[in-house]
C-alpha cells in the first residue's frame, strides 16, 4: 500500500519523475567493502584485512535483502569486540552495544561460518510481522539487518583454552530494538 500511496503522490508532480523513481526502485544497493585504511588504523583484532572485508561484505548483502542501509567499519566497537574475545569467556559481555557470539571448539572454524549461521536464521524471522517463529532463535540475523544499525566491529581469539578453541565476536551500534527494525 506505501508504494501506491507513493505512486499517487508521483504521479500528481508529473510523469518524469514518475519514470525516474520507477528506475531507482529497481536497482540494489551496492555491497560495499571496508576501505584499507580503516582497517590498518584499527587496534588489533586477530582479524585480517581480508576477513575484515568479508565480514562486511557477507553482512551488506544480509542488509541489501531487506533494502536497509549498509554497515562501517568501526575501530571502537572492534576494540570492545577484541578486549571481550581476550577473556576467552563464552558468552556476551556487558557491552551496551548489541553483540553477535560464535564460539567453535575448533580453530579451523571461519568468520564466514560464524556470518552464515547468524544469518541462516533469517528463515525464522518474518520481516512483515517482525516476529521470530514459536521456539526458534532470530536474533543473531535481527542485529546483522537491523535498519538503525550503523556501525560494526569485530574480532577473534583463536587461542582461547577450556572447551572452546575459538570465539569471534561482533559489536554493533546502535543494537537491535533501537529505532525500526527495517
Amino acid at each position: 500500500m506505501k508504494s501506491l500511496l507513493l505512486s499517487c503522490a508521483i504521479a500528481a508532480l508529473g510523469v518524469s519523475l514518475l519514470s525516474i523513481t520507477a528506475t531507482a526502485q529497481k536497482k540494489k544497493p551496492p555491497v560495499r567493502q571496508a576501505p584499507a585504511k580503516i582497517i590498518a588504523n584499527c587496534p588489533n583484532s586477530g582479524l585480517t584485512d581480508a576477513e575484515v572485508a568479508e565480514i562486511l561484505t557477507a553482512h551488506n548483502k544480509a542488509r541489501a535483502s531487506v533494502k536497509v542501509p549498509l554497515l562501517r567499519w568501526d575501530c571502537t566497537l572492534g576494540k570492545e569486540a577484541a578486549d571481550w574475545v581476550a577473556t576467552g569467556e563464552a558468552g556476551h559481555s556487558d557491552t551496551s552495544f548489541g553483540e553477535n557470539v560464535f564460539v567453535s571448539m575448533t580453530t579451523d572454524d571461519s568468520v564466514k561460518k560464524a556470518i552464515d549461521r547468524w544469518e541462516d536464521e533469517h528463515h525464522n524471522w518474518t520481516n512483515k510481522t517482525g516476529a521470530c517463529a514459536t521456539g526458534k532463535t532470530c536474533t543473531h540475523y535481527t542485529q546483522m539487518v537491523w535498519k538503525s544499525t550503523g556501525r560494526i566491529g569485530c574480532a577473534i581469539n583463536r587461542n582461547t583454552t577450556g572447551k572452546w578453541k575459538l570465539m569471534f565476536v561482533c559489536n554493533y551500534d546502535p543494537s537491535a530494538q533501537t529505532g525500526p527494525a527495517y
